[in-house]
């Protein structure tokens, strides 16, 4: 099946209200798509039970508990991380389980499943994104390969949120409160790549990774001022942020090492990132082999390096209109049935498109 434009899947493009009060904001969101709600957590939940014993052990009885749907765990947990946090981002989870009529402890799951995949060393989720300069403009293409569960893709939606007479769109799966991929016209876009765990530093009650984009996002700033925010707090795990602005310099890759980070700009024709270190040797050690077996004796493949040779390869003829853009990315070594969503922003323009793998 191929990947379909967003406007030509018949999908809405829902408004969130930042000036809302958190326990609303996504009522209309929760309620109107209930059903896809509980499908996708459905298939996010039993993933995770069945992958339980890879999760470290002091996680694995949340794990096993939030699959059961204790609400009690729901709560304590949600506590928690409110303790961790801040409580906007806790009152719209308790929201969305409330309107969508769906336990909490597995709202709470769906929003972690990015950190908890990361702790559990579930890899091979991959993405691959690159950004060039399109008449002076950076252009920020990207691939998201998540494929846990494979649902993602039709369970994509797009999200406005807005404040102040200021917005930013997000490329956001049902149920989650965080950001993944978003595009703010005339300032910015950004998008998050998996990131290998060896070399960083894991903290159970820092912030996830992706309600840590979304609260720079929500401060509605400059390119600069999200550069700067997203190197300000630690994360749960590690992460890579890579984000254009509208200036021919404004190409920037942060390294989140869960308590660090380093960056990287725009020093060739294009700056192309996929799931392994780049650019910081002493990172680069810490990269996976393309292939390695694990301890019942399967075998794994990474195929982050071939995507990047790949993409690097293509990119030595630098894109000259944005259709070509994407283009480059559409290769059979990089773009595959796992791709559920993928998107081509420039932010200097206002140009931002979506596809998805909706079926």
């Amino acid at each position: 099946m191929k990947l379909t434009p967003y406007e030509e899947t018949g999908l809405p493009t829902y408004d969130v209200d930042l000036e809302a009060p958190p326990d609303i904001r996504w009522k209309h969101v929760a309620q109107k798509e209930a059903k896809n709600i509980g499908r996708l957590l459905d298939d996010v939940v039993n993933l995770c039970v069945e992958r339980a014993s890879s999760f470290p052990l002091i996680v694995r009885p949340l794990v096993v508990a939030a699959g059961k749907g204790l609400a009690g765990l729901g709560g304590r947990v949600i506590d928690k991380l409110a303790a961790s946090y801040g409580q906007d981002y806790v009152a719209e989870i308790r929201s969305i389980a409330k309107h969508a009529d769906q336990p909490l402890s597995h709202v709470m799951l769906g929003n972690l499943t990015y950190d908890l995949c990361q702790m559990a060393g579930i890899y091979g989720l991959g993405c691959s994104s690159f950004s060039c300069n399109i008449d002076g403009m950076p252009t920020l293409v990207r691939n998201m390969d998540w494929v846990w569960p494979r649902s993602t893709g039709k369970h994509t939606r797009l999200i406005r949120f807005h404040a102040l007479g200021e917005h930013y769109t997000s490329v956001s799966v049902l149920g989650c409160v965080g950001v993944v991929s978003a595009f703010s016209p005339g300032k910015w876009a950004v998008t998050i790549n998996q990131a290998p765990t060896e070399g960083a530093t894991t903290s159970y009650f820092a912030w996830p990774v992706l309600q840590r984009l979304r609260n720079a996002c929500d401060r509605l700033g400059s390119y600069r001022q999200l550069v700067d925010d997203l190197q300000y707090f630690q994360t749960m795990t590690s992460f890579f942020a890579h984000v254009v602005g509208t200036r021919p310099k404004q190409h920037t890759l942060i390294t989140g090492l869960g308590d660090s980070f380093r960056h990287r700009g725009l020093t060739d024709a294009a700056l192309i990132q996929t799931n392994h270190f780049r650019g910081h040797r002493d990172l680069e050690e810490h990269n996976s082999p393309e292939k390695w077996e694990d301890e019942e004796g399967q075998e794994w493949v990474c195929d982050s390096q071939y995507r990047a040779k790949s993409l690097t390869k293509r990119l030595t003829n630098p894109p000259t209109t944005l259709a070509d853009a994407r283009k480059k990315i559409c290769t059979s070594a990089v773009t595959t049935e796992d791709t559920m969503q993928q998107m081509v922003f420039q932010p200097a323009s206002s140009y931002a498109k979506v596809w998805l793998r909706a079926r």
